[in-house]
């Protein structure tokens, strides 16, 4: 069947059925306030259960961050200490100047102190689950060797 064939059978379809298959201005300006009406619904409905994930989500997480950059800087001058070049993008340089002018840190104790806190909760999810930890641990031991 053609566009044209098709459109027909559905025109007949339609008002053999006692539907109206075409739509007035005013028919369609009152489907388009209730449409917009809906996504305003919907949008408010999305904003109410999306504030509280975010605060349930970053409490815990920022929380425990502020604690460790807040805590006293510790002595730095390890004997074996390892030189570590990294390239940030834009958005990671600007956030690590940020944590580091807010805590009044220089940047190496904010990214030694996050990193130690990272790995602290990695091993800390462990639980008593040698397997797991010692997999964790092996992997590094492993990756040295090479």
């Amino acid at each position: 069947m053609t566009n044209a064939q098709r459109q027909a059978a559905f025109r007949a379809r339609h008002k053999a059925a006692g539907k109206s298959v075409t739509v007035t201005k005013n028919r369609h300006d009152e489907l388009v306030l209730e449409c917009e009406r809906l996504r305003e619904e919907l949008a408010q409905a999305r904003r109410a259960v999306a504030k509280p994930r975010r605060r349930e989500a970053g409490e815990g997480v920022l929380h425990a961050a502020s604690a460790v950059l807040v805590q006293p800087v510790p002595d730095t001058t390890e004997p074996d200490e390892k030189r570590l070049v990294v390239t940030l993008g834009v958005r990671e340089y600007f956030s690590l100047e940020r944590l580091a002018v807010h805590y009044g840190l220089p940047k190496r104790a904010v990214v030694e102190r996050l990193l130690w806190w990272a790995d602290h909760s990695v091993v800390h999810s462990f639980g008593d689950d040698d397997a797991a930890f010692n997999r964790y641990v092996n992997r590094v031991t492993k990756n040295y060797e090479k």
